[in-house]
């Protein structure tokens, strides 16, 4: 196949970035900014893979193509950047260092669908390298103490890694006497060289101890460039280590171990690091540690048993599109409700990021529940001795996501992110719902996209309620409880039983206005009875009506006995005579 549609999916965002550099087409460019990552969607959604590409002409050669996995990555990636642009376009407009973040922004853009596409060593490294460095400026943006705190943390880090992976991949590369990556994963790398390769891709991952700089970064960054560092960026970890790594042929026994025990270390760590900040976005970060934990689970399963790798591979790019699409909603879902004037709207998109939030923390039937009950059915093919524990760590993981769920909408109400002047809500809003949407509706479009890689998911049970449930009411009772030691327990107190106490005097200002009411009436009635007798002179009144029933009584009395006494008088005689004749008994 031909390399031009390779090269236009990722030389759209290089030559936007250059053009950038001009003020005449600076306005266009930001109007083609959420179209810059169409051609590698059009290329992922309508090329029949497996395709593949090379440039000879190139001093080392060049060698670009697309796999089932590597398709899946290129579209959840795309949309991701398509919706970060949607909003960058309008969050950057008024912004004065506009054309640097935008400048930044297509040159990570470009590494990250890059090193996608990528099949060979050297052009993956120097994707890598160019997403991550460029990141540095999103970083850096705002330029403010906390930024440049973070933004030195992060380019440590990234030089740290930078330098492991390409340690890693020379050292591969030699060993496989091949630049191809196919040939990488399947040689023999030595313990060495998958050692530096975990580390320069666990740098991206952020999993710890190697997560410092992840955090802070996505705290300090702006909306548009947290959504992509956390939803597509550190997906490159990931991806670099299934391109890369010998999964599912060789067993690195050491490697896997290391690598489950930093996940289920990262699970619950990143929970109580996250429950103390102060900054959303900053919890949101530690969301992403906590989740790239689970993800370290499958990665060290796969190294130490890789017979399971078969059954875990297309779980983990399904759990990356899920995490993907559900953080790249909650952090552009952040810049819509800090965009909100009032109350009303605030509320509203409060009820809005709380569905990717209980997607992420794994509400069953939902992508994380059907990603996590999946995953625990491959890693029964895994380790015996491993596998009741990564089954309790994986479904109290959705008690640490919940916990920090409601850490993270407590403190978007308590401490806002502050949204530019002049910023129309309504653009800020439509690509979170876009986002928020299509990670809602993943279990249903994920099967059409991944075809048989969608079995094991398809199958997969709907998950358990209770470890939400059990997040939510561990959350309510904390926050209740740090409440109550804010404002002293008396207060608290009296607060609570304050509803109470305004029913009761309610109910006895009700009973206490009727008796008013009824002493009143009874007051009432003899006085007015009395006004009105005397008024219409009604006492000699009665006397005379009284006077007048006894005489008509009486007068009735006599009439009835006047005519009685005629009546017996004119009886025949004769018939009275008969009456004598009758026998007494």
């Amino acid at each position: 196949m031909t390399l031009v549609p390779f090269l236009s999916a990722v030389g759209l965002p290089l030559v936007l970035a250059a053009a950038l550099i001009w003020p005449q087409t600076r306005a266009l460019v930001w109007r083609m900014m959420p179209f810059a990552p169409l051609p590698a969607l059009a290329l992922a959604l309508l090329a029949e893979v497996p395709l593949n590409a090379q440039a000879g002409w190139l001093i080392l050669g060049l060698t670009l193509g697309l796999d089932e996995v590597s398709r899946l990555f290129v579209i959840f990636t795309g949309l991701l950047w398509c919706a970060a642009g949607t909003t960058a376009r309008h969050w950057m407009r008024h912004d004065p260092r506009a054309t640097s973040f935008g400048v930044m922004f297509a040159m990570a853009q470009a590494g990250n669908l890059g090193l996608l596409l990528a099949q060979d060593a050297l052009s993956f490294y120097a994707f890598f390298a160019l997403m991550s460095f460029a990141s540095y400026g999103l970083v850096l943006h705002s330029r403010d103490p906390q930024a440049q705190g973070a933004a030195r943390l992060y380019i440590g880090f990234v030089v740290l890694g930078e330098l492991a992976l390409f340690a890693g991949l020379a050292l591969a590369a030699a060993q496989a006497g091949s630049f191809l990556l196919a040939d990488l994963r399947g040689a023999v790398p030595s313990d060495m060289a998958v050692a530096l390769l975990i580390l320069g891709f666990g740098v991206k991952l952020g999993v710890m101890p190697l997560h410092f700089w992840l955090p802070p970064a996505h705290g300090a960054a702006p909306v548009p460039a947290s959504a992509v560092l956390s939803g597509a960026m550190i997906k490159a970890g990931l991806f670099g280590m299934m391109a890369v790594l010998p999964l599912g042929s060789l067993a690195y026994g050491d490697h896997g171990t290391m690598l489950m025990a930093a996940g289920m270390v990262t699970i619950f760590a990143a929970l109580l690091l996250g429950v103390q900040q102060g900054n959303p976005k900053a919890v949101l970060g530690f969301s992403s540690v906590s989740q790239m934990g689970i993800v370290a689970l499958g990665l060290g399963a796969g190294l130490l048993v890789p017979e399971a790798w078969a059954l875990i591979m297309p779980v983990m790019v399904f759990l990356a599109a899920h995490h993907g699409l559900a953080k790249g909603a909650l952090f552009l879902g952040t810049g819509a409700f800090a965009a909100q004037g009032g109350a009303p709207g605030r509320v509203a998109v409060t009820f809005a990021l709380l569905v990717p939030a209980f997607v992420l923390a794994g509400l069953p039937a939902s992508s994380g529940a059907l990603g996590k009950e999946a995953l625990k059915t491959a890693l029964a093919a895994g380790s015996a001795v491993w596998l009741p524990w990564l089954v309790v760590v994986l479904t109290l993981s959705g008690v640490a996501t919940t916990l920090l769920m409601a850490r993270y909408v407590a403190l978007i109400w308590r401490s806002p992110p502050k949204a530019p002047e002049q910023t129309t809500p309504e653009a800020i809003l439509l690509p979170f719902l876009a986002l928020g949407a299509a990670s809602v509706s993943l279990p249903l479009t994920w099967p059409l996209l991944a075809r048989s890689l969608a079995i094991p998911v398809s199958e997969a049970a709907p998950g358990a309620l209770w470890p939400v449930l059990l997040g939510v009411v561990v959350g309510v009772g904390v926050a209740v409880h740090a409440h109550a030691q804010r404002i002293g327990p008396a207060v608290f107190l009296s607060h609570l039983t304050a509803p109470f106490r305004a029913v009761g005097a309610r109910a006895e200002a009700v009973m206490a206005a009727r008796r008013r009411s009824v002493r009143r009436l009874a007051y009432a009635i003899p006085k007015t009875l009395g006004e009105t007798a005397e008024r219409w002179r009604l006492g000699q009144t009665a006397i005379a009506l009284l006077i007048a029933v006894i005489l008509a009584v009486e007068l009735g009395a006599t009439l009835r006995a006047d005519t009685a006494i005629p009546a017996v008088q004119q009886i025949d005689p004769d018939l009275l005579d008969d009456l004598k004749l009758i026998p007494e008994f």
